[in-house]
């Protein structure tokens, strides 16, 4: 049986006593969202959940990441967007096939369907992403600018990495921050989805960097903090649209511009 949650497809009702009292504009920013609809989808279709992520996580990626070292496409601009494209495209075929679980449950609603907080913090977010990732990255992106190949760089290192932390948010918050906070409650699921996140496929590649550079480890709060923020932002609106395209944003400014400084010009 589900257990009741704030993971959502949409609304749920109107929005807290404290909430009534604060501007939507302001909400967002304390985690005030409209509580969101308990899901709808059953157990069966739960663990189904659980064996994409398996699948895409602990097959489909290190399998493509092994192939394409082999075959020596990794050293292509092109197969970085060609990597992550396929396992987008089979993450969503996935759920919506085989799980038969709706993309709108996973937080993917259209934008008609978002609350009034919703649509006022996305922007504002945003902008506060944008103004401290830029101010931190100005000579990058200066260096950016200046090179002939812009138009290149954008459509091979930049879409690719805003798709990337897109799927990274679909995989780790859509699907198993979802179901774990459905099986086991809101905490929980929050912190072993977390944790996940933090140490599991994704990252456990910073563990064989630590071992030459053991300061390497402190990667590890990070990771789990910036983490945590998504997860906490994600269950509170239910909104997966938020937190893709943030973490994207954020995927960019941090690995894309350094992919971008190792391309010759």
């Amino acid at each position: 049986m589900a257990k009741n949650n704030a993971l959502a497809t949409g609304p749920q009702g109107p929005p807290t006593h404290l909430g009534t009292r604060i501007s939507s504009v302001l909400r967002g920013q304390l985690f005030l969202f409209d509580m969101p609809s308990e899901r709808a989808y059953s157990s069966r279709q739960g663990v189904r959940l659980l064996i994409v992520f398996l699948f895409l996580e602990a097959l489909a990626r290190p399998s493509l990441d092994l192939g394409g070292a082999r075959l020596g496409l990794t050293s292509h601009i092109w197969w970085m967007g060609v990597k992550i494209a396929f396992l987008m495209l089979t993450a969503w075929l996935l759920v919506t096939g085989y799980a038969k679980v709706r993309l709108a449950e996973l937080g993917l609603r259209g934008w008609s369907l978002w609350t009034r907080t919703e649509k006022h913090f996305f922007p504002q977010i945003m902008i506060i992403t944008l103004v401290v990732f830029g101010f931190n990255a100005s000579s990058g992106i200066a260096a950016l600018w200046g090179r002939r190949d812009v138009g290149r760089i954008l459509v091979f290192v930049c879409v690719p990495q805003l798709i990337w932390g897109f799927y990274q948010e679909f995989v780790y918050r859509g699907i198993v921050q979802t179901e774990l906070v459905r099986r086991w409650g809101t905490w929980p699921g929050i912190l072993v989805g977390n944790l996940i996140f933090t140490f599991g496929p994704l990252h456990f590649y910073h563990f064989a960097l630590a071992r030459h550079h053991p300061a390497h480890l402190w990667i590890f709060p990070a990771i789990f903090a910036i983490g945590l923020y998504f997860a906490v932002v994600y269950h509170r609106s239910g909104n997966l649209w938020i937190v893709g395209t943030l973490h994207g944003v954020g995927d960019w400014f941090i690995d894309g511009l350094g992919i971008v400084a190792r391309i010759p010009r």
